[in-house]
């Protein structure tokens, strides 16, 4: 019997990384519909959070194919510096828009 709380053999693991790629996808896509909407400041503050979507989707699908080794990667050089390059990536972008947003409240409070 296969136990659902064992991560090696449950399949609830890669169907759960899976709906993470998908969830961070279906954001990506509101925020490049939402980012037609507008301009300016709160353009750029939208176009911060399209780019922290798109590189945790990236990570997130890393993540599904695991290290790689059966493609091509070693466990040396492993997908895993990838995924954690794009979470960096995405964490600088998820910083960019918290500065963004505040530059448009500091706007809106002096307006």
């Amino acid at each position: 019997m296969i136990d659902p709380a064992d991560y090696a053999t449950s399949p609830l693991n890669p169907a759960l990384k899976l709906l993470v790629f998908i969830l961070f996808a279906a954001v990506a896509v509101v925020y490049w519909d939402a980012r037609k909407k507008f301009g300016g400041t709160v353009k750029s503050f939208i176009d911060s959070l399209l780019l922290f979507a798109i590189f945790m989707a990236a990570a997130s699908l890393l993540r599904y194919f695991g290290q790689g080794t059966g493609f091509g990667f070693t466990s040396d050089y492993s997908l895993k510096w990838f995924q954690s390059l794009m979470y960096c990536a995405g964490v600088i972008c998820l910083l960019f828009a918290a500065k963004r947003l505040f530059t448009l409240f500091r706007e809106a409070d002096h307006a």
